[in-house]
């Protein structure tokens, strides 16, 4: 199956495979996912399901064909660099992130910061483990089309969800 995934600044990435979802109840349209908060840069914000321009206009997006928050797979949220996710400029290697759902609130820290070019998609490949990576473009600053990806990958806390 191929997957065309929208990632925060309108470039689309085509995957090969589509990564397992951790649950079968996959939610559709402008359905909300839950909300992400990240309170050491400020961020509170909802989820809603999808990646596409419209989606990104409202809210942080989860990005179809990721996992939903569980016990295993990578939960892929893509969100503008000025809108929702602009506050990430201050984030940093350690940091917690809560992602609240109907299914409890998950709770990750952050391991990793990286940037890559668009067409990176293995960042959203699935993961045995619980992970949570957020997309958006890169520099923060640039003005236009940003020609980078900034990456955040985080690993689900244990005892989680609460």
């Amino acid at each position: 199956m191929s997957v065309v995934l929208l990632i925060a600044g309108g470039s689309s990435a085509r995957a090969t495979e589509q990564p397992r979802a951790a649950s079968v109840n996959r939610p559709h349209g402008t359905t909300t996912v839950g909300m992400i908060e990240i309170p050491v840069v400020g961020l509170a914000t909802r989820v809603l399901e999808g990646s596409n321009a419209s989606t990104l206009r409202l809210a942080v997006g989860h990005i179809p064909g990721t996992a939903l928050p569980g016990p295993t797979g990578n939960v892929g949220l893509a969100g503008h660099r000025d809108t929702f996710f602009r506050s990430l400029r201050r984030i940093k290697v350690g940091d917690e992130i809560r992602l609240t759902t109907s299914a409890g609130t998950f709770q990750y820290r952050v391991i990793s910061l990286r940037v890559v070019l668009p067409d990176a998609i293995e960042v959203l490949n699935d993961t045995k483990l619980p992970t949570l990576t957020l997309v958006t473009c890169y520099p923060f600053d640039f003005a236009g089309t940003a020609p980078q990806r900034l990456i955040v990958h985080a690993e689900m806390v244990r005892n989680s969800p609460n």
